[in-house]
């Protein structure tokens, strides 16, 4: 949580700060499309026979996957004005969102807005959307607390992107009573349900039994699938990091893939932005899972490279065909077995964890996973497993009391020839469901501050070597191991 402190101007201020940080979210919640990636030259000097690539950082990302029909506004609002206390900038109730302390937050409540705000949050950490996003357009329309205001439209509209709620999402400030220039944090969200709002709703057969398929490793560490595109056959990524399916534009002509509009949208990656087309795809095929009217976005094909250099790696980088994001993988319950290369997608069960203390993968925005340290505290990661390695944000460095040190590394993404880093964590801990890990060279980027809801770091498909990942979205289950 960016940090500001208000005075005597109260609401004005904050209001003002808010507008400009808001923003700031809503764009980076459009990240996460073949961020960078990362190569050390120091690793890479330590064998010469063999290039090791460390990996893409995707501490920016937010997660794309999209809304649902929100329920009817439940008109002007109700709150009680004579509860409200003066609307300034609370920063202690702030600053416990931002690290999704949600008992904290609850009880920092001082008003109608603030307790309906926190009970919008807490639905939507314990996968309860639709809930969620009544609680949040109900808050949205109060006038109040316009913090509250602001912050709920801008969960809103994620959690609309999230559900795949397009023409809700499209729709979105039709009846907002904020001003236009706050009106305006979501606008670039709102242009992605534009897009998309004529796609028919995705559909997913699913066989009874799990699917075991084979898991592909690139030389970057990082895994791939085999996909059907309208019945062609591609190498994918597997990435959790991205939020939405992507495929390079020659892969789109190929297969005839349907661009939906001539626009074009951006997406914003840590190594720059890229232009893309919104798409429909008529069917993707994951051995017998078929998915139907799938979402997608294109990029040039001349983008989807990464320029990277190392031992086998052709001297024009890395191309990638495309990428099978969150809002596909979420759907299973996945275990992805690196030593033995296979990844099993079975049908999730509900096991009545989400909202207990078993829980430990939510989406606020994001795909978070709660981590501990050897201190004792808490952090939230984003898991990316298009990620070789892990990262952590400088913003935290004191509070897990780890110490860097230099690195001569260089950051690479697509049209972008890199960025210079130079620092990282040696060593690691961190307690991940109940399993302890000692996390080897640890990229630190940043420090980057989000308005609302913080990333503390990455987790990078680094972790695999410590056995097999297990992602649960459903349930909010996350594990390592086994």
């Amino acid at each position: 949580m960016h940090q500001v402190s208000v005075g005597a101007t109260g609401l004005e201020s904050w209001v003002r700060f808010y507008r400009t940080q808001a923003h700031a979210w809503t764009v980076t919640s459009l990240v996460g499309l073949l961020t960078g990636c990362l190569q050390t030259a120091s690793i890479l000097s330590e064998d010469p026979g063999h290039a090791k690539l460390a990996a893409r950082d995707n501490g920016f990302r937010e997660d794309l996957s999209v809304l649902s029909p929100v329920a009817a506004s439940p008109g002007p609002s109700s709150y009680p004005a004579e509860r409200d206390p003066p609307q300034i900038y609370f920063e202690e109730y702030w600053a416990a969102l931002g690290e999704l302390n949600l008992d904290v937050l609850r009880g920092l409540a001082r008003s109608e807005p603030e307790i309906g705000f926190a009970e919008g949050i807490a639905l939507l950490a314990a996968g309860e959307q639709e809930k969620a996003e009544s609680t949040f357009l109900y808050a949205s329309r109060q006038s109040a607390d316009v913090n509250v205001a602001v912050a709920s439209q801008i969960m809103l509209a994620s959690t609309l992107l999230y559900e795949h709620k397009w023409t809700t999402l499209r729709d979105l400030t039709a009846g907002s009573r904020l001003v236009l220039v706050d009106r305006q944090n979501t606008s670039d969200l709102e242009r992605w349900g534009h897009a998309f709002a004529s796609v028919d709703p995705q559909t997913t057969s699913f066989p009874l039994a799990p699917v075991s398929l084979p898991l592909g490793i690139t030389m970057m560490g990082t895994p791939t699938i085999r996909v059907r595109i309208n019945g062609k056959e591609f190498e994918f990524w597997l990435d959790t990091g991205s939020s939405i399916t992507v495929l390079s534009s020659d892969v789109a002509s190929e297969t005839s893939v349907v661009i939906l509009s001539p626009d074009t949208l951006t997406v914003r990656t840590f190594s720059g932005a890229a232009p893309v087309r919104p798409a429909t795809v008529k069917r993707i095929e994951l051995g017998p899972i078929v998915f139907a009217n799938s979402p997608a976005i294109v990029i040039d094909a001349a983008l989807m490279r990464l320029r990277i250099t190392g031992e086998g790696i052709p001297r024009e980088g890395l191309h990638v065909d495309g990428i099978i994001g969150w809002d596909i993988i979420r759907q299973f319950n996945v275990v992805m077995d690196y030593e033995n290369r296979r990844i099993t997608l079975g049908q999730p069960e509900n096991l009545g964890t989400r909202g207990t203390t078993a829980q430990n993968l939510v989406w606020v925005g994001k795909p978070l996973i709660t981590v501990r340290t050897k201190l004792g505290g808490t952090l939230h990661f984003t898991i990316d497993t298009g990620a070789q390695s892990s990262f952590l944000n400088a913003s935290i460095l004191e509070r897990v009391g780890a110490t860097t040190s230099t690195s001569d590394a260089r950051v690479f993404g697509i049209a972008k020839t890199g960025q210079q880093t130079n620092r990282v964590v040696p060593s690691l801990t961190l307690d991940v469901g109940g399993k302890t890990f000692h996390l080897p060279s640890v990229i630190v980027y940043g420090p980057v501050y989000f308005s609302l809801i913080n990333c503390d770091g990455v987790l990078g498909s680094d972790i695999a070597q410590f056995g097999k990942i297990r992602i649960d979205a459903t349930n909010g289950l996350f594990s390592v191991g086994g």
